[in-house]
């Protein structure tokens, strides 16, 4: 489930700090929920008037992620050299539930992972582990209202064959693929918004569009969902969260293309305070 990639975006102090962002978020057709908490310590680089260098750092800190189905915690490393790229490295152990049909499934094919196909099935999921190593690149950029970003994963994956299961490929819940025992999955995200209301010291409003393609190249297991977003963030305090949903029809999939569309909703909060005494200051 898609959690904001275009709302993470720094808003760096001129010192050492300590950086939170907070997510909780809910979708549709898949049905799914997930709380991702992200903490960093972050230091600023070369920063000058240029438009380029006004909110450069470099982080170092902890990702957890909880949904229904799995849990994921590790460390995470970014960079933003410049102020419209930044890259986000991440080793992530992975748990994973089974209930109610969820979780785990072992799979034969890349076809039937529709909710009512895996729900029929749920005796056969399991728990299990894994471990994923990703890397996603982000370019970003604002020209005048409009604002575009493009942010592409790329991850390799380690799930554990438990009993030693025949099949050669397993349902990811979290991804919303079946992959292989060890894939390589890439998830580009693009999308180009206009800014009717600002931000910063006034409320945000954006709106636009987005194009989300989800691989798996070992199962070849593929997903391209294009759609509407709406972005806002109604007041201009830290504790006041960016909201953004989207609603994402499907393109290319083996199951759900003429289906309802994608839904998802997420409120995001960031907090960035200076490690010595100081204010705070939210994004």
């Amino acid at each position: 489930m898609l959690l904001a990639l275009f709302a993470s975006a720094a808003f760096a102090l001129d010192a050492p700090s300590w950086w939170l962002r907070q997510s909780v978020g809910g979708s549709l057709f898949p049905e799914g929920a997930q709380v991702d908490t992200r903490a960093q310590y972050r230091v600023p680089l070369h920063r000058s008037e240029s438009r380029l260098f006004h909110d450069t750092y470099a982080g170092a800190g902890l990702r957890v992620v909880f949904t229904p189905v799995n849990a994921e915690v590790g460390p995470r490393l970014s960079i933003s050299p410049i102020d419209v790229f930044d890259l986000e490295v991440q080793a992530s152990y992975l748990g994973y539930y089974s209930w109610g049909g969820r979780g785990l499934l072992p799979f034969d094919e890349t076809s039937g992972k529709g909710t009512d196909e895996r729900k029929a099935r749920e005796d056969e999921g399991f728990s299990g582990s894994g471990l994923v190593l990703s890397a996603t690149p982000t370019v970003k950029a604002k020209l005048g209202p409009i604002v575009i970003f493009d942010a592409c994963s790329f991850s390799m994956l380690h799930l554990e064959n438990p009993d030693g299961l025949a099949a050669p490929y397993v349902y990811e819940p979290n991804r919303d693929l079946v992959v292989a025992w060890d894939d390589v999955l890439v998830e580009n995200q693009g999308g180009l918004l206009y800014e009717v209301l600002p931000g910063g010291t006034k409320p945000l409003f954006r709106v636009g569009a987005t194009v989300r393609d989800r691989m798996a190249l070992e199962s070849g297991d593929r997903s391209l969902t294009v759609g509407g977003i709406v972005s806002f963030k109604p007041g201009i305090t830290p504790a006041v969260p960016t909201i953004n949903v989207l609603a994402l029809a499907y393109v290319i999939d083996n199951d759900r293309v003429g289906t309802v569309p994608n839904l998802q909703a997420a409120a995001t909060w960031i907090f960035e305070k200076p490690v010595k005494a100081g204010a705070a200051k939210g994004g």
